[in-house]
């Protein structure tokens, strides 16, 4: 736990005070607890209730809300609820079971749906600058949303595609930055020439790259 945001993502996820995973050891050995028993959370989730509300009055009803999902009063003390903690994913149990703390649901909602990496954001950042360059740099911010809503769907439909499971394109964006396409015929014709030296190397039976004098010998 290095920031506030992430105690209360601890402490809003409902798996985590499920009786039979808090009577499971961790993987290092030690015993389980409660989010509300651990002081370090406890004093994380405080701290970020009091950023996230806009005044007092909404940090108090988020507090208040709170404490009725630890305590697992009215809706949250239903069997059903304890039932589904293991079985759905926490955010669709706040859609489920979150009516009767409406705040503290939205705010959970929120902060469960953020990523664990900056990896989707970056891979946006990397589709707008292929489509806003210099030469279309005209785009209003609309347009450029649609373009790069269009790219990424038809980037997702590819994978789809039987090219995308076979054929010398197989699996083509795994590794970006690797210009080699696994099983490509026309890659593997040009990595046999490319770069190779007629005084100084050749290549061998495996098209691999080999000195003369490695030959001589």
């Amino acid at each position: 736990m290095t920031i506030p945001l992430h105690c209360l993502g601890f402490a809003l996820t409902p798996r985590f005070y499920d009786k039979i995973y808090l009577e499971t050891l961790a993987p290092e050995g030690y015993t389980r607890k409660a989010p509300n028993l651990d002081k370090e959370v406890v004093l994380g989730c405080m701290e970020a209730f009091g950023r996230i509300a806009e005044d007092a009055d909404e940090e108090k009803k988020l507090r208040d809300e709170f404490a009725e999902f630890q305590l697992k009063k009215g809706i949250h003390s239903m069997p059903q609820a304890h039932i589904y903690v293991v079985t759905v994913d926490a955010i669709d149990w706040w859609c489920v079971y979150g009516s009767q703390t409406p705040n503290l649901a939205e705010v959970a909602k929120r902060v469960l749906a953020q990523p664990i990496t900056s990896s989707s954001a970056e891979r946006a950042w990397s589709t707008y600058e292929n489509i806003v360059s210099l030469k279309r740099n005209r785009l209003n911010c609309s347009r450029a949303d649609k373009l790069v809503y269009i790219h990424s769907n038809l980037h997702l439909i590819s994978k789809f595609s039987d090219g995308y499971k076979i054929g010398p394109h197989r699996k083509w964006d795994i590794d970006p930055e690797n210009a080699c396409l696994e099983d490509s015929p026309l890659e593997l014709e040009e990595m046999r020439w490319t770069g190779l030296d007629s005084d100084e190397e050749d290549v061998n039976d495996d098209g691999m790259l080999q000195s003369k004098r490695e030959r001589m010998m």
